[in-house]
């Protein structure tokens, strides 16, 4: 991506600075030139979803986000969408302990961080048997 959008570098070195600052990776450069996705975009999508979803649909999103666009800030959209991903878990578990003024819990967003990656995985897999031409997966 560097290579086409630098004009003239010279070396791998003078790929990694822009605007006088060396970067440390090319990744670092990439998003110094825009030219990756910004993690606002990915928010803005996330934020929609979190407006009418639910939180089963929110955490299907984000698997898909995850194992098709590669966000480059997973973490940031974990943390600042993780309430939403997990209210229905915290329903449930509410309901099972009787205590309806529980708040979230790490073992919560462990739970919905279990099924994301589940759901994750599900998506790898799909993809992967259409790509190798599994012929199960064709209709006859």
């Amino acid at each position: 991506m560097l290579l086409v959008n630098v004009p003239g570098p010279r070396s791998f070195h003078e790929l990694k600075i822009v605007d006088g600052i060396t970067h440390a990776t090319f990744r670092s450069v990439c998003q110094a030139l825009n030219l990756l996705e910004r993690t606002q975009q990915w928010g803005i999508c996330i934020n929609d979803a979190c407006n009418t979803a639910h939180p089963n649909q929110i955490r299907a999103l984000f698997a898909i986000l995850l194992t098709s666009c590669f966000p480059s800030s997973s973490t940031e959209l974990w943390e600042r969408y993780r309430s939403h991903m997990a209210e229905d878990i915290l329903r449930r578990v509410r309901l099972e302990n009787g205590n309806m003024a529980m708040e979230f819990t790490e073992g919560i967003y462990n739970e919905t961080l279990i099924n994301i990656e589940d759901k994750c995985l599900t998506i790898c897999c799909k993809q992967n048997s259409y790509s190798i031409g599994n012929s199960s997966t064709y209709p006859s």
